[in-house]
């Protein structure tokens, strides 16, 4: 019995995580909430671009949706710039310490490991940039695991 209580934690974990995200409440929890397990990520990223992406914005490009879906894409949720779960998925149901402490669960339930497609989905073609991406250079840039 008390092996299946992990089994049976993780599913209701799952099945409330589906059904609590299907009544449409942000899945976000914001790079704060992460910083409390995360410090030296938190200001990896706090000192990083994507911190500052919504800043890099002027003018009319503020308003812009085409702009702001990338550079700042949890600001319905209230939420500054890139943020961790932009990349790592909406914390919603993972942040918890007891499921991130079991990789597999936190995976389940919404934990994203990011690669290079996921940088793509605003880092392509259609970029505002001067050099080309360049996925090996970025991910250094940023690293911060």
């Amino acid at each position: 019995m008390r092996a299946l209580l992990p089994l049976a934690l993780g599913v209701s974990v799952v099945v409330f995580a589906l059904s609590a995200g299907a009544q449409g409440t942000s899945e976000q929890v914001g790079a704060l909430t992460c910083a409390g397990c995360h410090a030296s990520e938190h200001e990896k990223w706090h000192e990083g671009p994507h911190a500052r992406s919504a800043r890099r914005l002027v003018g009319v490009y503020r308003e812009d949706q085409a702009c702001l879906q990338c550079h700042a894409p949890s600001r319905e949720a209230g939420l500054k710039g890139v943020q961790c779960e932009t990349c790592h998925g909406g914390g919603r149901y993972y942040f918890a310490e007891y499921v991130m402490r079991d990789s597999e669960l936190a995976r389940l339930v919404g934990l994203r490991d990011p690669d290079e497609a996921t940088c793509r989905v605003c880092h392509d073609a259609n970029s505002a940039r001067l050099v080309p991406f360049d996925y090996e250079k970025a991910r250094e840039r940023i690293r911060h695991w």
